[in-house]
């Protein structure tokens, strides 16, 4: 017993002990260092989170489960409360109401808003407090709005769980909100746990957030690049101070890293233009950034909103820099689409300012320092003609115009061409517009290039099946032996699909000898008189010699001394018809322009469409076919595509019908 009251003794006096030697947190000596306490919090963070059996990382994923099926699996427990979270986002009963994109860095932009913007987003909030998030339909200030509303809300009730819970929820179902989210989450850990202000309860989502802030250098964009670029500390800061861009174009990383490059060059050059103006860089951005706060958003100095502002719109402003280099590659790079590097066009004051003092110097020096961007590499090319569907024809034209007089070559830029665009959905056009421009310079290849294009246009999702034009027909084509070769050849390619095959039989368009008919015009007037049916027996024969299930072979006697022979597709119409003879149209595509003439020239499209099902064809197949038919006469196409309507010009009509007919 007495060992026992002697052990109680021990305790309390090592208590008193911990209690005298505890440093004081009023006595600036004695405080903890900040590093070491971050350090404490961290650790102490990571062992609450292994002691709770209950964790799981899927709290961060939200249930796809029906309202009425929601358990406990669906709710973040982020304290002592629970919030539950619906999925998925809910329509709004009326259209939502449009809101123009721009930059917002507090919740004062809705001072900004329309009424009926205002009286949207009250009932945004109300949904998304209630545990439902109403589709925004695209306009995503209104969610970045709430985010600051949740921030400014948090300032009063200070209750850390619920807003990174708000946040978390907000994020997932907007994610464009996260960077933001996380940005300000981050610095409102750093303060938590700097000044020792968590206490010791449960934090289910923290973890990752955690390791983001402690990390988050590592994400800048100089951090990330400085050991692959071998960058330096000057230009690990240059860097440092860019938003991650977020576009298909710097997803390439070959063309991501030729931007930075050119960024770095700009800044340090247009650093030194400062300089001599008696300046600095800095200085200027500031300048701008204080009259962005103050003018356009209309911020106290030194106010937190004016605070919080300045770091982002300094950034968005390095970003505008980097979006005008980035636009500078895009062209050198023949990609089309640009950025939009207009900011804070709704003031022309502030946009002149920008404009004098940095976008001006900008476009004064990047001519020089564009020399310096190294041209894509193959796969790059591979990449950036699958963005850019229509880039091919820059290129095109380059080797069309620079040609040679050499064919061979010609063929072999064109099949290069192709490689670079195998992931370009548009590749089979390659291969017919080189097949039109190499006819009227070596036949055989012209013919091999529309192999290619037949092959790749099957390969396709729309089999176009574009028709060699009347004017290359007539290069490429001396015989009606020779076209009649020709598409047995593609006949067999879209049956078989075998494009080398196909190639081998090309030479034997030109080389082929066929049975030769000579005829005497004596001894044609002889057997007239002596057989009647002379034209019916050679029809005989060249029907046996010639003529096969696609095509429709017949002679005519003009006079004694001459017999024409037709060649045609058995599919046809064998009716006579009302357009001029240079359009060859088929039995269905006689049919659909009779159909238009009769229908006031406007017909619904469903009905082409039935009309197309029941001949086992495609609607736009059929129409496309119509239009490259009329294309050489009319230069432009026939039949246009208005909403749900098929229309034909009268016009246009008039032009392909015989005089007599004409509207």
């Amino acid at each position: 017993m007495d060992f026992f009251i002697l052990s109680i003794l021990v305790f309390f006096l090592i208590l008193i002990l911990i209690n005298v030697f505890k440093p004081n947190p009023n006595n600036t000596k004695q405080n903890t260092n900040n590093t070491r306490l971050f350090s404490e919090k961290k650790l102490e963070i990571k062992n609450l989170m292994s002691d709770q059996q209950n964790y799981n990382n899927s709290t961060n994923q939200l249930s796809t489960a029906p309202k009425k099926d929601i358990i406990e699996d669906t709710i973040i427990d982020v304290s002592d409360q629970t919030y539950k979270i619906y999925y998925p986002l809910i329509k709004n009963d009326t259209e939502v109401p449009y809101w123009k994109h721009q930059y917002v860095y507090s919740y004062n932009e809705i001072e900004n808003a329309t009424i009926e913007q205002k009286h949207f987003y009250n009932r945004f909030k109300t949904y998304f407090l209630n545990d439902t998030c109403l589709d925004l339909e695209g306009n995503t200030n209104y969610a970045f709005i709430l985010l600051f509303d949740l921030i400014n809300e948090y300032d009063k009730h200070l209750n850390l769980s619920k807003l990174i819970n708000q946040i978390k929820v907000l994020e997932q179902y907007y994610p464009i909100t996260k960077y933001y989210g996380d940005k300000y989450l981050s610095k409102k850990l750093v303060s938590s746990f700097s000044n020792n202000s968590l206490n010791n309860r449960s934090y289910t989502n923290l973890p990752d957030l955690y390791e983001q802030t402690l990390e988050y250098d590592y994400w800048k964009l100089g951090s990330k690049y400085k050991d692959k670029l071998n960058l330096s500390i000057e230009e690990e800061q240059i860097l440092n101070k860019l938003w991650y861009p977020n576009n298909n174009f710097c997803e390439i990383e070959y063309c991501f890293i030729e931007i930075i490059k050119l960024y770095i060059l700009i800044i340090k050059n247009i650093k030194k233009k400062f300089i001599l103006e008696g300046t600095t860089l800095e200085k200027e951005i500031i300048n701008i950034s204080d009259s962005i706060a103050k003018r356009h958003y209309k911020y106290k100095y030194g106010s937190d909103n004016y605070n919080y502002s300045i770091e982002n719109i300094q950034r968005e402003l390095y970003s505008n820099i980097f979006k005008i280099c980035e636009n500078s590659v895009r062209e050198l790079y023949n990609h089309k689409r640009k950025l939009n590097t207009d900011i804070y066009s709704s003031s022309t004051e502030l946009k002149n300012e920008i404009e004098t003092k940095i976008t001006s110097k900008i476009k004064e020096i990047i001519p020089n320092l564009i020399i310096t961007v190294s041209p894509p590499d193959e796969l790059t090319e591979i990449q950036l003609n699958a963005q850019n569907t229509s880039r091919w024809k820059v290129k095109l034209e380059q080797i069309t115009a620079n040609y040679k007089n050499n064919p061979e070559s010609f063929f072999e830029s064109i099949i290069q061409l192709g490689i670079l665009n195998k992931n370009n959905p548009s590749i089979e056009n390659i291969y017919f517009e080189g097949s039109k421009f190499i006819a009227k310079y070596d036949k055989v290849l012209s013919v091999t290039l529309y192999l290619y294009y037949i092959y790749y246009d099957l390969k396709s999702n729309t089999f176009d099946n574009k028709q060699i034009t009347k004017t290359v027909q007539k290069i490429l084509f001396n015989t009606n032996e020779q076209l009649h070769t020709f598409e047995k050849i593609v006949s067999e390619l879209i049956t078989n699909k075998n494009l080398e095959e196909a190639i081998k039989k090309v030479n034997n368009i030109y080389e082929l000898k066929r049975k030769k008919i000579q005829l005497d015009g004596k001894t044609i007037n002889e057997v007239q008189k002596l057989h009647s049916g002379t034209v019916d027996l050679l029809n005989e024969y060249l029907k046996d010699d010639f003529e096969d299930e696609n095509i429709l072979i017949n002679s005519q006697e003009l006079n004694n001394n001459e017999i024409e022979i037709y060649i045609t597709q058995k599919n046809e119409s064998q009716k006579s018809s009302n357009y001029i003879s240079d359009l060859n149209f088929s039995e269905q595509q006689l049919y659909i322009i009779q159909l238009f003439a009769k229908s006031n020239f406007t017909i619904q499209q469903n009905e082409i469409e039935t009309y197309a099902k029941s001949k086992g064809i495609f609607k736009n197949q059929l129409i496309d076919s119509i239009n490259e038919i009329c294309y050489e006469i009319l230069d432009d196409i026939l039949i246009e595509e208005e909403d749900e309507l098929y229309t034909i010009n009268i016009n246009y009509y008039n032009t392909i019908t015989k005089n007599d007919k004409q509207y």
